[in-house]
């Protein structure tokens, strides 16, 4: 009797010895889960004849999953030099993450396209341009108004929409806590290396703070930060390599 008694104390802790590693695994998963940031790519044609109807098209993506269910998507267009008199057209969905549009443009001139995605708690906005029409634009002005708009709406280029933003954060953030982010860069799926990245971090719509990222792996950079409160904030990634890529987007941190 009591050698059955020792055997079954034996296979008692045999269980509980396995039922542990399992958790064990869950909680470093938890520990180093990622904050997929969605990605939109935006399509339009260069040029078409004034009066003409183009479809808008922007497919919208979290890592290798088509986003089909995004809360809102819209295009915003506009004539050069005069976006405060912008139209919104509300896009629907087509398929696999799909959203398209169609808008007639009537008027010759250079017009610009920026599509407003608002998905699973995130916003991109990415945006393209459109020459309607003869055009006769001279290239150093049509590029300066281009890059004041770009720096002054803090958005993305179409054309640049294959650079991959992946956010990397614990699954619990606490308050007053020294909290290492990482943000993962890649390029037509290889890192982006020598990039200038940098978080704007804001709470309820409080005064942003900013923080420079450094590279400490190819396509990887990363830095401590300490919030020191509470609540939902608002986290844009800036990322910026030469003239060619300036690419942000928006997601949001829990902090407990």
């Amino acid at each position: 009797m009591r050698n059955v008694l020792l055997i079954m104390m034996a296979g008692i802790f045999i269980l509980g010895g396995c039922s542990s590693k399992p958790e064990q695994g869950k909680s470093k998963d938890r520990e180093e889960s990622a904050v997929q940031v969605i990605e939109a790519d935006l399509k339009v044609p260069e040029t078409i004849d004034a009066g003409e109807e183009a479809s808008l098209a922007v497919t919208v993506r979290q890592g290798n999953e088509a986003v089909t269910d995004a809360d809102e998507v819209k295009f915003e267009v506009w004539i050069e030099g005069q976006k405060e008199n912008s139209e919104m057209v509300e896009a629907k969905h087509d398929s696999e993450g799909k959203y398209m549009a169609d808008h007639v443009f009537t008027a010759e001139g250079i017009y610009y396209v920026q599509s407003h995605v608002t998905a699973r708690r995130q916003h991109t906005m990415p945006q393209a341009s459109i020459k309607v029409g003869e055009v006769n634009v001279e290239a150093d002005g049509h590029q300066h108004e281009h890059e004041e708009e770009g720096h002054e709406e803090s958005h993305s280029h179409g054309h640049d929409r294959e650079v991959s933003i992946m956010l990397l954060a614990p699954d619990h953030i606490h308050a007053k806590e020294q909290t290492t982010l990482s943000v993962m860069l890649e390029k037509e799926g290889e890192p982006l290396t020598d990039a200038k990245v940098k978080l704007e971090i804001s709470l309820d719509g409080s005064t942003p703070q900013w923080v420079n990222l450094s590279e400490t792996e190819p396509g990887k950079y990363t830095a401590g930060h300490q919030f020191f409160e509470s609540g939902t904030y608002f986290i844009t990634i800036h990322a910026e390599k030469g003239h060619d890529i300036h690419e942000h987007t928006e997601t949001e941190l829990t902090v407990e």
